[in-house]
């Protein structure tokens, strides 16, 4: 059983469906179409070199499961559960620990410069502390990771009452972490793409 873990989050790259605030500027279709791209860039770039870390992808909409096991035929897939954005990670991360990770790191697909370093860090930073995360140029983050002591102390409730979509999600995150007091480290800040600039 590896101890690390990567869960990437994905949706499904329908038209209308993605990305709709950047298909304001380029298009429904071509929206759909970069959200494509860039998931097959993420997962490609975070791909584990000899056996470093699991990696499953998690998937919306869970009808879709056949199309994602073609779209990515040599990863790990499930659907993730029904709920708010804050609900399918806490659910995420906490099935993983039940299945015996010691650490879990979780990203979207819409960052392309996330790569394997970055990933490998992030566990790095996680056996010193118990919550790590990637702040995003927008207010939210591209990354948020936690380690089995973070889950003693309480870290999933960091997903709880989070205005998500929002360039409060960043700040609200750390104030919860702190309230619980749970010791957190950041990763360099980089953009995920929801609009053209």
């Amino acid at each position: 059983m590896l101890l690390n873990h990567l869960l990437i989050f994905a949706k499904y790259p329908e038209p209308g469906k993605v990305k709709t605030r950047l298909a304001r500027s380029v298009g429904l279709e071509r929206a759909a179409l970069l959200y494509k791209e860039m998931a097959e860039t993420v997962v490609v770039k975070t791909a584990p070199v000899n056996g470093e870390y699991a990696r499953t992808l998690h998937f919306d909409p869970p009808e879709k499961s056949r199309d994602f096991e073609v779209w990515f035929p040599s990863l790990a897939i499930k659907p993730q559960c029904a709920g708010d954005l804050g609900l399918r990670m806490k659910s995420a991360i906490e099935e993983s620990f039940r299945s015996g990770a010691d650490r879990v790191v979780l990203i979207g697909s819409d960052c392309p410069d996330l790569d394997r370093p970055l990933v490998l860090e992030s566990f790095r930073k996680l056996e010193s502390s118990d919550l790590v995360i990637g702040p995003a140029t927008d207010g939210g983050y591209y990354l948020i990771g936690m380690s089995r002591r973070g889950l003693a102390r309480q870290a999933p409730a960091l997903f709880d009452g989070v205005l998500w979509s929002t360039a409060s999600v960043l700040r609200e995150t750390l104030e919860k972490a702190e309230k619980i007091g749970i010791p957190y480290a950041l990763l360099p800040t980089l953009s995920d793409v929801d609009e053209i600039a």
